[in-house]
């Protein structure tokens, strides 16, 4: 750590990284995150993806103070302790109201929208990752953070590592690659547990998550959320949609969706029991007329090809072509990820299916043959009845 920075106690730790409470020369409190690598390449991508955050406009991501490489690796201060509460402490204490949605859903888009329009992706969204400070949604302020922390965990605890990995796409877990579209799937997966709470994907183990997060196995957020305009839930579950071309391409796409109350290539979703309210009835759902276009990955300038992987946070779930950078990961997680993430398994075709039956019913059949028709079609047998049992004292039989 610089001399310049007097290190006063740590506050939080993770898996990939310590953040401490320190002093600036000018006796101002601050905040030193100390990542854990020591890796030469991955503090170089670590380098790389803060010297762009620094450079970036926008009042909801977390400020860059300074940052840089010494003895000890790989450090970045922000200003003072951080404030308020994180979402995931927010929501403990149960779902958000329609009003602190909206704002949350309106900041959070924000920081993403500048992230996106630079060509860069966040990669591991996760409502620990976002800090709220303001005593109402009239005053909140949300701000995102967790960039080169990934999916680090708090303790080596297996439901630890569900919490860190809850928000992960289909295509992360599949393939490892990470692009816009798997942003706007982990805003989807921080707003329905905003509006839940509870993540959409509640699993006891990572292979039990993967399973969900592939099959697309979670429950209707209308259910679980009746206390907020139908248009709302819709509008996240189309944030959630498995196919990733089925998603908003970026976090503008999906703004523009918000703000006019729409939730394309959704059905119209069945009413649900509500208690009666003096607010006005939510604009109905809209069917988009014209489809968003396929989307590649996100580019970034040639000069920054390492950075590439660092920015997206992503440490790779499954065997694929996709290297992470400026990441930690722990060998008893990489240990897991090879136990237990195995790629799904392909449904037999259709003229294997279709033979099932046929095959059950004929073995059906000769199980009857054998049991029951083929004794009753034998002939009287051959052999001599036998004797009936000589009673007691009975004269012998004559010839």
């Amino acid at each position: 750590m610089p001399a310049r920075y007097e290190i006063l106690k740590p506050l939080e730790e993770d898996s990939s990284s310590i953040l401490h409470l320190a002093r600036d020369p000018s006796g101002m409190e601050c905040s030193i995150r100390r990542f854990k690598t020591q890796k030469p390449e991955e503090i170089e991508g670590l380098n790389e993806l803060f010297t762009q955050l620094s450079a970036l406009p926008g009042e909801h991501l977390v400020k860059i103070d300074d940052f840089g490489r010494d003895a000890e690796g790989f450090f970045v201060k922000m200003p003072a302790p951080p404030a308020g509460e994180t979402l995931e402490k927010i929501l403990e204490r149960g779902p958000l109201t329609e009003q602190e949605f909206e704002v949350l859903t309106t900041q959070l888009l924000d920081a993403l929208d500048v992230l996106h329009e630079h060509a860069m992706v966040h990669g591991s969204l996760r409502a620990d990752h976002v800090r709220i400070t303001g005593s109402s949604a009239k005053n909140w302020h949300v701000t995102l953070g967790g960039f080169g922390q990934g999916f680090a965990t708090r303790g080596e605890a297996r439901d630890a590592q569900v919490r860190a990995y809850r928000c992960t796409a289909p295509e992360q877990w599949e393939e490892g690659t990470t692009r816009r579209r798997t942003d706007i799937y982990g805003l989807g997966c921080v707003l329905f547990e905003a509006l839940a709470a509870r993540p959409p994907f509640d699993s006891k183990s990572l292979k039990e998550l993967r399973h969900k997060h592939m099959a697309h196995d979670l429950p209707p957020l209308r259910k679980l959320a009746p206390h907020v305009p139908p248009w709302m839930c819709a509008w996240v579950m189309h944030l959630l949609a498995a196919d990733p071309e089925q998603r908003p391409r970026k976090a503008g796409a999906a703004r523009i969706l918000f703000e006019r109350r729409e939730a394309p290539n959704l059905p119209e979703l069945p009413p649900v029991e509500r208690a009666p309210e003096a607010s006005t009835q939510p604009a109905p759902l809209k069917a988009a007329s014209v489809p968003e276009p396929v989307s590649e990955a996100v580019p970034l300038p040639a000069s920054q090809q390492m950075s590439r992987h660092v920015t997206s946070s992503t440490i790779p779930i499954a065997a694929g072509p996709h290297v992470t950078q400026g990441v930690r990961v722990s060998a008893r997680t990489t240990a897991i990820n090879r136990r237990t993430f195995t790629p799904p398994r392909k449904p037999p075709p259709a003229h294997v299916k279709s033979k099932t039956p046929i095959i059950i019913a004929a073995a059906a059949i000769l199980l009857m043959l054998v049991l029951f028709i083929i004794p009753q079609c034998r002939g009287p047998s051959s052999a001599p009845p036998p004797e009936p049992a000589k009673k007691p004292g009975s004269p012998p039989k004559k010839n």
